[in-house]
Order: C-alpha cells, then structure tokens, then sequence
C-alpha cells in the first residue's frame, strides 16, 4: 500500500490529506493520541509538520507498528512521537490526558462504537477535539454489495453504517458540535488516480514485490474502490466533534 499511497500510510491523501483533515485545528504543542495509526504518517507529519507537542500512536498490529517505529526513527521524530501496541478495548491512559483524539478509517472496523467514543470523551481534556475520516455507506447498489463482498471475502472485518447514523452516535455518547463533511468526490479522485498509478508506472514495482497474481488482485482491489466511491455506494466523510467544558 506505501506503494501507492506513500511512505507511512495505507490510505490515500498523505500529509496533504492530514492538514485537510486538520484544518482549523490548533495542533502546535497540543498533546494527541492517534487511535489506529498504522504506518505512522499521520503521527510524523502531526509531529513535524504541524508541530505537535507529543504524538502518541496506538494500534493492535505490532507488524505495522515494527513499520512505523521504523519511520519514525528514520524521520528523528523519536523526541515527540511514541508508539505502543494495544489490546483491543479500554485505553490505557487517564482521564483528561489528550487536546486532540485523531482516528481515520478505525471506526469502519467496529460493530459496536458506543466504547469506542466512550474511551475517547474519557482520555480528552475538558474543549478536547475528536477528528478524522472514515468510510460510510452512502447507498446500497451494486457498486457498495461488490465492494463490501470483496473486503468480506478477505476476511476483513468492515462494519459501515451511514454518515447520519454516525454523528449520531458520538453526539449520543457526549460530544458536542458535531460536524460531518462529505470528502467523497475529493476520495473518488483519489481512488482513480491510484487506478491509473496502479497500471501504469506502478506495476513493475508492484509485480517486483508482490508477484503477478498479487498485482492482478492489488488492480482488482483498486479499481472495485475507485467504481464504488465514482457511483456513490461507497464514501467518506471528515468528522469532528468537541468535548463539553463543562
């Protein structure tokens, strides 16, 4: 995936994509828990970029984690970024520890996300900002039903709801001000662009490291996505949301 979407991330946008899903925030020396981050871009470019005051990076696969302490320490981010493996469930960090909780593409994986929101409202400081992006069902046609039965058929373990139904549930669990804008055009975009990277001066790279047949599912793979997100079965949304003061 660092193939096509960048060093540090399994989605498309890169750092771009973090200072779009960042704007408007105030970020410089705020502390943030970034829930499922992956590879580790989004916690280096906070780090770097945005001038955090500490990243601090959780997620439950420690083989991309063994990843992300690698770019981390290749990017001298060492001083303000950390990294920890985590079970699944209660945070292990205090009350009113994080300015900023920043999850994209981690709520997709949960059947139930009332503990999700719960944990995060417990570990920020009173005003403290939830944001993100993540996939949602826009509606049910042909494109959504291919694109859900190909991530079923590999085992993966995506759960989408609609975008409603979401703000819904992290107001329902104590956020307030809760705004979601619909980034599907901008993901549609992106999603074809990888399509035609993905033909066209990746593939020689992508045979190189995974093979003929893994590069015949990875082409698959992107263009079910980008068929889903142009006919509207699929999309995403940037949300944020803000935790009472008082």
């Amino acid at each position: 995936m660092e193939l096509i979407y960048g060093e540090g991330y399994l989605s498309a946008g890169g750092d771009e994509e973090v200072s779009r899903i960042f704007a408007g925030i105030q970020v410089q020396n705020k502390e943030i828990l970034d829930v499922g981050c992956g590879l580790g871009g989004t916690a280096v470019a906070l780090a770097k970029t945005h001038n955090a005051g500490k990243v601090h990076g959780i997620d439950i696969d420690e083989s991309v984690l063994d990843r992300a302490r690698k770019l981390v320490e290749r990017e001298s981010a060492g001083n303000k970024v950390s990294l920890s493996l985590v079970e699944p469930g209660e945070f292990q960090f205090t009350e009113n520890s994080f300015d900023i909780v920043h999850l994209t593409a981690v709520a997709c994986h949960f059947v139930n996300l009332d503990p999700l929101f719960r944990e995060i409202l417990r570990v920020l400081k009173p005003g403290g900002v939830i944001v993100g992006r993540d996939w949602f069902k826009l509606v049910e046609n042909e494109e959504f039903q291919i694109w859900d039965r190909l991530l079923r058929d590999k085992g993966l373990n995506f759960h989408f709801i609609t975008a409603r139904r979401f703000q819904r549930i992290i107001i329902d669990n104590g956020f307030d001000n809760v705004e979601m804008t619909d980034r599907s055009l901008d993901m549609a975009e992106l999603a074809q662009e990888a399509v035609s990277s993905v033909d066209l001066e990746l593939k020689e790279p992508l045979i190189s490291v995974l093979g003929e047949d893994g590069y015949e599912e990875c082409r698959r793979w992107t263009k079910v996505r980008a068929r889903a997100l142009n006919n509207g079965g699929i999309g995403q949304f940037r949300f944020i949301g803000y935790k009472p003061v008082g």
